[in-house]
């Protein structure tokens, strides 16, 4: 079964990224003092998507459950 977080993209829309199409995930431009993480997928259109969420938020919501 799919798993499915709930996350905002930059622009302010809400969007459902399912967890088994994302291959990596990284904070979004830190150097310039970006705040966010960009969301990479394994496969398909789009291959990258901006979001507000911060990388701990995402990684935490993909980790092993407690």
């Amino acid at each position: 079964m799919a798993t499915w977080i709930r996350c905002t993209t930059a622009e302010g829309s809400e969007v459902r990224l399912n967890v088994d199409h994302i291959a990596m995930v990284r904070q979004y431009r830190k150097e310039r003092g970006g705040t966010g993480s960009e969301v990479f997928f394994a496969g398909g259109v789009p291959s990258a998507l901006v979001v507000q969420e911060d990388q701990e938020h995402l990684t935490g919501r993909l980790g092993p459950s407690r």
